[in-house]
């Protein structure tokens, strides 16, 4: 079976190409789809460093659980928890869902709700429920239904309590939240909501936005069932077979592979590394498969990791203004460039649609980078001279903490190959590059 890596591996929110690996991300997955099933109180907290495969869990319980009322929200730069709820609950097809659901509970119940014999001969069902939903007079037992068909709520968190509620009658009810921060707004409704609804709740958060909330009750709920993605060498193994089930023993053999400790990470070198050995074995026509083994287990440390980043930060530099036409980039800064504001020097420096690149090359033997403090003091950099700035380290290891910037990996056959002067091997690198940079 051949290798199927995504190009982008870190998940976008509500994407439904679902790859799902590893024991700890399959268990998870099948308790979150477990206790909205059973229509459990809990909350669920998933807990991980970027690029743990959080989002991943959220997507999968989404798609497999289509025929269910799920709330699924992207708090990522939003203040108020209800704002984002009634923008997805009135974009989707959720609410069709809701209506068509509710409108089966009231056709099913027409002399129970007051639609006699004499009010069907003045009023089809339909037009007589739109006459219901603008007195806004529920029946006792069958209000729930009816406001969910009318969708009369307020738009506030009270209003979203109040739907939550009536769905958990109509039907199994779940509500999903992607990234949580600590934000004041967004907590004092996390709060209310985990007070007052009696649905399952699952919040994907990293491990800094949980230690910054200091509401002791809200914290408590938060750790009562708290699952934190960890990386063991089982679930790297069964993550490759899922990827790359012809080479999964050739890639775990990789050192540089098997000291990723984010499954995003894991997958970028692993994915880059096989297209490597593939395109390095693209002549062979009859020994194709034992020339992409050999090739994978023929990658060794760098000779000189310093000279190796700074002859690789020449050849990018080299070859973006090679490519420059090609990939319509405005202006490649042909030396290091001084970021004035922050004192800082970036290797490579590139201004293409409108947008500002700063990038830096670290090539390193260890398992993390100690010399990224310069670069650190770009983490808060949005605006070079008017353009939109995005930042980029191009490395070989994988255990990089650098918020705001894409990290865009390298392999060590590549490495050697581009510092000894092939500019085909190069060019494809600063493809991948402005590639990864989408």
């Amino acid at each position: 079976m051949p290798c199927e890596f995504a190009d982008y591996s870190v998940a976008k929110y509500e994407d439904e190409n679902v790859k799902l690996a590893g024991r700890l991300w399959v268990a998870t997955l099948k308790e979150i789809k477990g206790v909205i099933n059973e229509g459990k109180d809990v909350v669920i907290t998933i807990v991980g460093k970027p690029g743990m495969g959080k989002t991943t869990v959220l997507n999968a319980v989404k798609k497999d659980l289509k025929g269910h009322f799920i709330i699924y929200l992207d708090l990522v730069g939003n203040s108020l928890l209800s704002k984002t709820a009634w923008y997805y609950i009135e974009n989707t097809n959720l609410v069709e869902l809701i209506r068509s659901k509710a409108y089966s509970v009231l056709e099913g119940h027409k002399k129970d709700i007051g639609y006699t014999f004499m009010a069907s001969l003045s009023k089809e069902f339909n037009n007589w429920l739109k006459h219901l939903c603008e007195k806004r007079k529920w029946h006792d037992e069958w209000g729930y239904a009816e406001r969910a068909y009318c969708m009369q709520y307020d738009r506030d968190i009270n209003g979203v309590i109040a739907l939550i509620n009536d769905l958990s009658r109509l039907g199994k009810t779940g509500v999903l939240l992607d990234e949580l921060k600590a934000d004041q707004g967004v907590l004092y409704e996390l709060h209310k909501l985990i007070n007052e609804v009696r649905v399952p709740i699952v919040i994907t958060a990293v491990p800094e936005v949980i230690t910054e909330i200091k509401d002791k009750a809200l914290l408590r709920r938060l750790n009562e069932f708290k699952r934190e993605l960890i990386l063991t060498e089982e679930d790297k193994k069964e993550i490759l077979s899922t990827y790359c089930p012809d080479y999964a023993e050739e890639l775990f053999s990789d050192q540089q592979i098997r000291r990723s400790d984010t499954v995003s990470s894991l997958i970028d070198i692993a994915r880059i590394t096989v297209r490597s050995a593939l395109e390095e074995c693209e002549d062979e026509e009859f020994n194709k498969d034992k020339c992409v083994r050999e090739k994978l287990t023929q990658r060794d440390e760098v000779a000189d990791p310093q000279d190796a980043s700074r002859k690789l930060e020449v050849a990018i530099r080299s070859g973006l203004l090679e490519l420059k036409d090609k990939f319509n980039i405005k202006y490649v800064h042909k030396t290091g460039r001084r970021i004035n504001e922050k004192h800082v020097t970036v290797d490579i420096f590139f201004i293409k649609d409108d947008i500002a690149y700063l990038g830096d090359v670290k090539i390193s033997n260890d398992l993390t980078l100690d010399n990224i403090s310069n670069m650190k003091k770009l983490i808060d950099y949005e605006k070079y001279q008017g353009y939109p700035v995005k930042k980029f380290l191009v490395t070989n290891v994988t255990n990089v903490d650098l918020p705001g910037f894409k990290v865009v990996p390298v392999d060590l056959e590549t490495i050697n190959k581009v510092v000894n002067g092939d500019v085909d091997r190069r060019n494809k690198l600063v493809e991948e590059i402005l590639r990864e940079l989408g």
